[in-house]
């Protein structure tokens, strides 16, 4: 998922500056796992909103707004009420934040359309409602069948392919002692596997340019671009 954080009201106060009419745009997909945009943390935020002095002009919050499938059907049908708002504030990481932003075009209107939330990663779920992890960072060349499922990319701070640096001390990282060493965790991992050997073959240096962005799929060609 994408895991979102709330934006300060007083930041989003001031990205409304000017703006009387406000529609609520939340997300019940990702944003509702993270507890910052679902149906809930709208409604709060609609009566934060309103003790600010704002008009609510209306509240949703499509299944995935970083869906156009999902967030269309939803949001088509209001156009009447988005051209009488003064601004769209999204509940949603910044792709859902687009998303709205390319549907208002669609409809043929000009609004501002404002973020409520910041984007901070790819994350999975670890402790539904409690923890979430970022343990994949998109790199677009994947090497988790060489690592027994866990990315060094992404859990090693140094972003290191062939092996620990030699700085871990008792299991843990040597830029952070809080964290487990991730080449340590992966050594155990193809241990137990029986897949130790995995360990001889060395990785080429990763080719970054597969995560040059924006990137674009092409879904039905299997083809990033």
């Amino acid at each position: 998922m994408i895991a979102t954080t709330k934006k300060p009201l007083a930041e989003v106060l001031e990205a409304l500056q000017g703006c009387q009419k406000v529609a609520l745009v939340g997300c019940d997909g990702c944003a509702k796992v993270c507890l910052t945009g679902g149906v809930d943390e709208v409604a709060d935020l609609a009566q934060q909103l309103k003790a600010a002095g704002k008009d609510i002009v209306f509240e949703v919050a499509p299944e995935r707004t970083c869906n156009v499938a999902k967030s269309a059907p939803i949001l088509e049908p209001l156009k009447d009420k988005i051209a009488e708002s003064d601004a769209l504030l999204v509940l949603g990481c910044g792709g859902a934040v687009q998303i709205t932003r390319h549907l208002t075009e669609k409809l043929g209107l000009t609004k501002p359309v404002k973020a409520a939330l910041n984007s901070v990663g790819h994350m999975d779920t670890l402790v539904p409602g409690a923890k979430a992890m970022e343990e994949c960072s998109d790199c677009g060349d994947c090497i988790l069948n060489e690592t027994g499922g866990i990315c060094p990319v992404t859990l090693c701070a140094k972003g290191l392919l062939n092996g620990p640096c030699g700085g871990a001390e008792n299991g843990k990282c040597e830029v952070d002692p809080e964290r487990d060493c991730a080449w340590i965790l992966i050594y155990n991992r193809l241990s137990a596997l029986g897949e130790v050997d995995r360990l001889r073959r060395y990785l080429e240096p990763k080719d970054f340019s597969k995560g040059s962005r924006p990137r674009t799929l092409h879904i039905k060609e299997g083809r990033v671009s």
